[in-house]
């Protein structure tokens, strides 16, 4: 991850070959047309087909009662349309423990669409993505076509800025088969086609936060509670030049105001509040999961969830998903060790409680699905 990160992220396309057909099944299952179809039966707003420039309205493939009609679908697939299934995170656990997967380890929001695609078809003409992708080919095989080596700049992708086909390059391409995977860094033009068989790949959208992002969340928070922001300008601000030379005052005093640690820390923390309540709620745990519960039981975070620790009214709260336990002050290095821990440990590794407190922190959070005990015969590796 640490090279990647280093030396590939943002930087050009990349393409892992493994040449194992099954390699995603842990991931996605037996991903096919019919499942993916099944699970949105009733979320018609998440499917689209499409084939070129053509796409279709969603009253072609629906039926009278506002689901899809599968056999309709059935029929355009074998018509050359490629079926597109959005933010299938949604509907589909594994892809929900994927995407957080991902936003745990990047702190970047992500989401996964499905692509069905016909033999010898192609879905979009030559376009670019405003985030970076992770193409899974899940089934059969695609060719992929990059157009150029510079990616559209971000100031023309917040403009729209739509791809001529006929000003493009020639283009490179690269041959993805089942288990491969593929990085595409944002506003990379490229396309894809199927060869003789049909294809089902993901594409994990990971959607990186900009300067922007943390200047407007920043900047949200500071109006709560710092008036430099709602300072009114002065009549004629638009017309007068002498008034609008002194306007760079004013905005120096709420860029000032922006750049203090403690704003910047409060941009951080709203945007660490949308990842947490990104999660999808952890499986409550049973009253079982408690019997015999003492200092020395082996209890681990639930994974992958991304937690943080903030402070309440009492004392402080871990939150996760929707939920925040809440407790003393005296809890903080504890709440704090269980948010960044990742391993195994035992109930009285909770630093600064008690052991009636400890059992009770981690009985709470069996309860409410943030802990888990390792299945039977687990042992922690040695030291």
């Amino acid at each position: 991850m640490r090279t990647f990160l280093d030396e590939l992220w943002g930087a050009a396309p990349n393409h892992i070959g493994r040449d194992r057909a099954d390699y995603f099944e842990p991931i996605a299952g037996p991903l096919s047309a019919e499942r993916l179809l099944a699970a949105l039966r009733t979320e018609p707003a998440a499917v689209r087909l499409v084939r070129g420039a053509d796409h279709l309205q969603p009253e072609h493939y629906t039926l009278a009662d506002g689901t899809l009609d599968l056999a309709r679908i059935h029929a355009e697939l074998d018509g050359g349309y490629t079926v597109i299934c959005n933010n299938i995170e949604k509907y589909l656990r594994p892809m929900s423990t994927l995407t957080h997967s991902v936003e745990v380890e990047l702190n970047f929001p992500t989401h996964v669409n499905a692509y069905i695609t016909p033999p010898a078809s192609t879905g979009f003409l030559p376009h670019y993505d405003h985030h970076d992708v992770l193409v899974l080919q899940v089934q059969g095989s695609k060719t992929w076509y990059f157009y150029g080596d510079e990616p559209v700049p971000p100031h023309l992708m917040a403009q729209m800025h739509e791809v001529d086909p006929a000003g493009l390059p020639e283009p490179t391409s690269l041959h993805l088969a089942a288990g491969d995977t593929l990085y595409l860094p944002r506003g990379r033009v490229h396309s894809a086609v199927t060869t003789s068989q049909s294809s089902v790949h993901l594409t994990v959208g990971i959607h990186v936060p900009t300067v922007l992002t943390l200047l407007t969340h920043t900047l949200h928070i500071l109006s709560l509670r710092d008036d430099v922001v709602h300072t009114r300008l002065p009549a004629r601000h638009l017309d007068d030049q002498q008034v609008r030379a002194s306007l760079g005052t004013m905005i120096r005093d709420g860029l000032d105001a922006l750049a203090a640690s403690d704003a910047l820390a409060e941009g951080l923390g709203a945007m660490q509040d949308f990842l947490v309540r990104r999660a999808r709620c952890p499986v409550v745990g049973q009253v079982s999961d408690t019997v015999g519960l003492d200092t020395d039981t082996l209890v681990r975070k639930q994974q992958p969830l991304y937690s943080r620790v903030t402070t309440t009214a009492d004392g402080v709260g871990l939150q996760f998903a929707q939920l925040i336990v809440s407790a003393r002050p005296d809890h903080e290095a504890a709440m704090r060790f269980l948010s960044e821990r990742s391993e195994p440990f035992r109930v009285g590794e909770l630093p600064g409680l008690t052991d009636a407190q400890q059992v009770e922190l981690v009985r709470s959070l069996l309860m409410s699905g943030f802990l888990v005990r390792p299945p039977a015969g687990y042992a922690p590796l040695s030291p």
